[in-house]
């Protein structure tokens, strides 16, 4: 029996005597929107023929996987990160009726071994991959712990905490409710009954719940954004969902003390950083906080991942870093 991340592989999931050389493995990232794929060789970490394709393709995702086991006879593993909370090495997507299971995909096809992992849980595990050149800082701070939070906005809202590089826990952040009735309150957003969790704030969707507050016409959030400068509502709504961010990152930071930094991903909030105003984000970091508080707030990195294809890059890590465990 092996262990890694102090979790034990059952030979289920993974066969302790699979040689790792000379074989690739699948990546596919099942997100809320969106799903990406790509191969790789074991111990690389370059993608071969990443690709997007919408999520609708997942109605036929047996055929979809199966043509690609049949296009690549080296394929031998495959690594899945899908949008929901990961149950006895299984996964119920969040805002989808799909699910997927590593015992039946096992099953139906002919492969050595099948890892399925939260998203933020995949992205966690590529956190090590990122340099300071991939990287916009907006807080320097001076780290003082192994404990690193990420985090991100895209269909819903979500987050990991990374311990050591090694140890990934996924949270459900994004469906919890504290300090939501507060933070409405000082935002102005008065009679809100569709801001009911933290994601209704800060996510894609949460984006387009706030401009709908003060406009009858639907936006997106990707037409909220490029008319930020031509729509106040816009501006506004980008406004007050940077102010809720900062927020809720305080919060959060007072909650798990991320002394080795808040890292923020995905295409939303990469968009978002023009938009920013450094000084502004991290006073609403601060306020009303304690001279202590504050102190241990300030010492906390805070910096955005430029980097695309963080999932696929965060599941290659996590197969490569079994290999070396098992060589």
């Amino acid at each position: 029996m092996h262990y890694f991340n102090n979790y034990l592989f059952i030979a289920m999931v993974i066969n302790p005597e699979v040689i790792f050389s000379n074989s690739r493995v699948l990546l596919i990232d099942i997100g809320g929107t969106n799903i990406r794929t790509a191969s790789a060789d074991i111990g690389s970490s370059l993608l071969i023929n990443a690709n997007k394709q919408h999520l609708d393709c997942l109605d036929s995702f047996d055929d979809l996987l199966r043509g690609f086991l049949d296009q690549d006879a080296l394929i031998k593993h495959l690594v899945f990160s899908v949008a929901g909370p990961k149950l006895h090495h299984s996964i119920s997507m969040t805002n989808r009726e799909f699910k997927i299971d590593e015992a039946e995909i096992l099953k139906k096809f002919k492969v050595d071994s099948c890892h399925i992992l939260n998203d933020w849980e995949s992205i966690g595990h590529g956190l090590s991959l990122f340099t300071n050149t991939d990287m916009s800082f907006i807080n320097k701070g001076n780290s003082f712990n192994d404990t690193a939070l990420i985090l991100g906005p895209g269909t819903g809202l979500g987050a990991a905490l990374v311990i050591n590089n090694n140890i990934v826990l996924p949270t459900e952040i994004g469906n919890s409710s504290f300090a939501i009735p507060e933070l409405l309150t000082e935002l102005g957003l008065h009679n809100a009954d569709e801001f009911n969790i933290i994601e209704d704030l800060i996510s894609g969707s949460g984006l387009a719940k706030i401009y709908s507050h003060f406009e009858s016409v639907y936006k997106s959030p990707e037409e909220i954004v490029t008319s930020v400068y031509s729509d106040n509502s816009s501006q506004k709504s980008v406004d007050i969902f940077l102010t809720s961010l900062a927020r809720i990152l305080s919060e959060l930071a007072l909650a798990y003390m991320p002394g080795k930094g808040i890292y923020l991903a995905g295409g939303l909030i990469r968009s978002l950083q023009e938009f920013l105003d450094v000084d502004l984000f991290l006073e609403n970091f601060l306020v009303n906080r304690k001279s202590m508080h504050s102190d241990v707030l300030q010492q906390i990195p805070i910096a955005f991942i430029n980097q695309e294809m963080t999932c696929l890059h965060g599941s290659l890590n996590f197969i490569n870093k079994i290999s070396a465990e098992l060589k």
